[in-house]
């Protein structure tokens, strides 16, 4: 198991390393691996250190170790954990993955250029709706590409991602007129 500690939040919240791995293995409930890695009293040890913190909403040392209440979006924003429903894999999969012999991007997203772009996509879509956005803007542009005879000229998925393009393929989006609308009076 791999576990990715992010300097800057570790200097920025004032836990040393073993903190940091503590609440990561009781955020996702690997009470085994703890005991692997610490012994049950060096564990508790840290725990009752992060006590005093955040992290922790139990206030008491006298609980036993598996059942300390974490706070799980202080946790969260600690390990870089995003909680909302953005789906990269909705976004992912409105693009092709390869036109004629050109490979756009990578087939599968737990591949190391799909977890690439899922951590370039993540930074760049802040809330939901700006990823509702996205996936409508890039659906419908290569839409129009496909029936274009345009696909060839697609840019590959690192360009789309670097520069945010589908900001830019928002003014594809067409909004039809509402069902019994008079299109003599209605301004364009």
């Amino acid at each position: 198991m791999n576990i990715e500690i992010d300097l800057n939040r570790l200097k920025r919240s004032g836990l040393n390393a073993n903190q940091y791995v503590v609440l990561y293995l009781m955020y996702y409930k690997n009470f085994k691996l703890i005991k692997e890695l610490f012994s049950v009293s060096d564990a508790t040890a840290i725990r009752n250190s992060l006590i005093d913190t955040e992290y922790i909403l139990d206030k008491t040392s006298d609980q036993k170790f598996t059942q300390t209440i974490i706070s799980t979006s202080n946790v969260c924003k600690l390990l870089g954990i995003r909680t909302d429903k953005i789906k990269f894999n909705e976004f992912y999969g409105c693009y092709p993955i390869r036109v004629q012999n050109r490979v756009l991007r990578a087939a599968n997203i737990d591949t190391v250029q799909g977890l690439k772009h899922e951590k370039k996509y993540l930074l760049k879509i802040k809330t939901y709706a700006d990823h509702e956005a996205a996936v409508k803007a890039i659906t419908v542009f290569v839409e129009k590409q496909r029936t274009a005879g345009q696909l060839a000229f697609l840019p590959n998925m690192e360009t789309v991602l670097n520069n945010a393009l589908w900001e830019s393929w928002s003014e594809f989006i067409s909004e039809f007129g509402e069902e019994g609308s008079n299109w003599q009076t209605d301004s364009i």
